[in-house]
């Protein structure tokens, strides 16, 4: 981990040249305790590799491909990276302080535990390279890369608020800016998955779905329900069905049947309203979640 989170640890050596590190590689696989002090490295390929405690700071770094290879406590600040190729790549403990990435290859997931042992202070660099990567990825038209960067982009927005909020980085906002700005963005987050993700929803579904229906048990003498046009065969006015509870909780929230039953209290109107109401939020975030995963 880097103590100072700006600079490499201990007293690192230098690659003077382009062809040194190209070189030291040859016989080396891991690659610890050096500067990267030329303007640019171009046109080369690492495979194997582990980078420790590295600096490529304010290094154009274009046409170089890195095939497995890791990543630990190196700087990036100020990096270009430029028709670069990332495959099987891993980043840890890395700072990438205004970053750029054009047309390169790599996987957003790269990333995950890149910033974990920092806390959110460093938030405003986290979304800075998210961007960049969602940036890339819409430009290469690689969707699931594109789709994982926004993901996190949104997170890391979120998490921005705590450290403007928390510890003044970059600038301090007030409370109630902070709370306007960060509630809908952890609700959207961990109810809807940012629209972004599938699994999300259906966990989010089935807890509506289950709080809806033992709702629904407990009211159900309330509701005074009577049938509409024909008469079901598991509803009887004077006796609970768990069947009748089942088409009606299916009726009010995603009107894939006609339970036929219609509620004649103001408490049942009222909650019919309610469940109807958080059904058509549910399909609309659907329809946006299902775009995203089948369509973008």
């Amino acid at each position: 981990m880097l103590q100072n989170f700006f600079r490499l640890n201990d007293n690192p050596s230098e690659f003077q040249d382009e062809q040194s590190l190209k070189d030291y590689q040859l016989n080396h696989d891991t690659i610890r305790n050096f500067i990267y002090k030329p303007d640019f490295l171009k046109d080369f390929k690492f495979k194997n590799k582990t980078f420790n405690n590295v600096s490529f700071s304010k290094t154009l770094i274009e046409n170089v491909d890195f095939i497995n290879c890791h990543f630990i406590d190196c700087l990036f600040i100020g990096t270009e990276l430029k028709k670069c190729k990332f495959i099987e790549a891993s980043f840890s403990g890395c700072n990438t302080h205004a970053i750029r990435i054009y047309k390169t290859y790599i996987n957003p997931t790269s990333f995950d535990d890149n910033f974990k042992k920092y806390d959110y202070s460093y938030s405003n660099i986290v979304v800075h390279l998210y961007q960049e990567l969602y940036d890339n990825s819409v430009d290469q038209q690689i969707i699931e890369f594109s789709k994982k960067a926004k993901y996190n982009l949104l997170k890391w927005e979120g998490r921005l608020l705590i450290s403007k909020y928390k510890y003044k980085q970059p600038y301090k906002i007030p409370i109630c800016e902070f709370l306007i700005q960060y509630i809908p963005n952890i609700i959207f987050r961990k109810v809807f998955g940012y629209g972004l993700r599938l699994r999300n929803f259906i966990v989010t579904f089935s807890i509506v779905y289950i709080c809806s229906f033992i709702l629904n048990y407990f009211l159900w003498e309330k509701y005074k329900l009577a049938t509409k046009d024909i008469e079901i065969a598991s509803f009887s006015s004077e006796k609970y069905n768990n069947l009748a509870n089942f088409y009606y909780t299916n009726d009010v929230l995603t009107k894939i049947v006609d339970s036929q039953f219609q509620p004649t209290s103001d408490l049942g109107m009222n909650m019919l309203t309610f469940q109807g109401i958080l059904g058509f939020i549910l399909f609309s975030f659907l329809i946006t979640v299902l775009i995203n995963k089948f369509v973008k």
